[in-house]
């Protein structure tokens, strides 16, 4: 008990753990070099090995931001969730294609965020709209709050990783190819549109041989108390958007608000069927009303073999040790699986 009490004050003590001086600082009042946080990344040194710290003071800002190729080992740091925010809306409904709705994109590798709420605040009507969209490898995500409705966090490629982060949307809304690990994240569905049902999990694996796939470890997925109380929307846990599509939840809480069948293939349409090869889609010890195993689509999977689970750890899977900073202490934080 003694032990679980102090590793429980650690963990509440672990925000604004990116402590270096930073480089530059974002304020919209002028109490600092730039008043958008564009300026500050335009002004950025390009192909930087060490880390490029940009503070962002507390507010909304209002823009859209890209990370370029050549703007390497970037550090976002925010003062916290909901209080310095980056917002936009830009969506599929008015034109835009769905890889160009993003608030914020990032092309440039080793880019790390904390403290940040990243958002498109386009309501669910204007379907596609992107708060995120990562396609850098060897990205970092701590304590920052992803939100959106359909394709919130656009994953499109590369080795990502997420720790303490809350995701929030509706249909497909952590979608696309990359290798992505979130860990002790809290995964939130939004109400949809009427007559639309919620997916968590859309992963494009086109391929054998590639090693893309979607790992939540020890995450709580639930839905937000308005979509608690309705009984008429039904939310699962992925899909396979290609024909070797790979998803792992484990070790996780999952709400009762999840359909038994856990998991859903994608069709464009009746006549039309997409052609799932060899999907994995695996569960490892799980918890919560939503865990009902034996009532799941015959073409997922459940085990309780813990060697076959700790191939998804961040060790094993994302190697994780090697490059995550060691500012952000994913070892740390409680885990059934090592």
């Amino acid at each position: 008990m003694a032990l679980i009490v102090a590793a429980t004050i650690v963990l509440c003590c672990q925000s604004q753990l990116i402590l270096e001086t930073p480089h530059v600082v974002v304020s919209h009042h002028g109490i600092g070099d730039f008043k958008t946080i564009t300026g500050a990344i335009l002004a950025a040194p390009t192909k930087s090995v060490r880390p490029q710290y940009i503070k962002i003071k507390k507010g909304t800002y209002r823009e859209y931001n890209l990370v370029y190729k050549n703007k390497t080992n970037l550090v976002l740091i925010g003062e916290g969730m909901g209080i310095t925010k980056i917002m936009g809306n830009r969506n599929f409904y008015t034109g835009n294609k769905t890889y160009e709705t993003a608030t914020v994109a990032v092309r440039g590798s080793g880019f790390t965020a904390q403290d940040i709420t990243f958002r498109n605040d386009a309501g669910p009507a204007e379907y596609q709209a992107v708060g995120l969209r990562l396609e850098a490898d060897l990205t970092s995500f701590y304590i920052c709050h992803l939100d959106g409705y359909q394709d919130a966090l656009y994953v499109k490629r590369n080795c990502q990783f997420y720790l303490d982060c809350e995701i929030c949307g509706t249909i497909d809304f952590i979608c696309s190819s990359a290798k992505a690990l979130f860990k002790n994240c809290l995964i939130e569905a939004y109400i949809p549109l009427a007559r639309q049902h919620n997916i968590i999990i859309a992963q494009k694996r086109e391929f054998k041989k590639d090693k893309t796939g979607r790992v939540l470890q020890n995450c709580t997925i639930k839905a937000t108390r308005d979509l608690e109380n309705m009984d008429n929307v039904t939310t699962y846990l992925g899909l396979p958007w290609g024909k070797y599509s790979r998803a792992v939840v484990m070790e996780s809480h999952i709400d009762h608000f999840i359909t038994p069948k856990g998991w859903i293939k994608w069709t464009i349409s009746v006549k039309k069927p997409i052609v799932h090869r060899h999907p994995y889609f695996l569960e490892y010890k799980n918890r919560g009303p939503g865990v009902v195993i034996r009532k799941r689509v015959t073409w997922a999977s459940h085990t309780t073999n813990q060697r076959i689970a700790s191939n998804f750890t961040v060790r094993k899977r994302i190697h994780g040790d090697k490059w995550i900073p060691t500012n952000i202490p994913y070892y740390l934080h409680f885990s059934y699986t090592i």
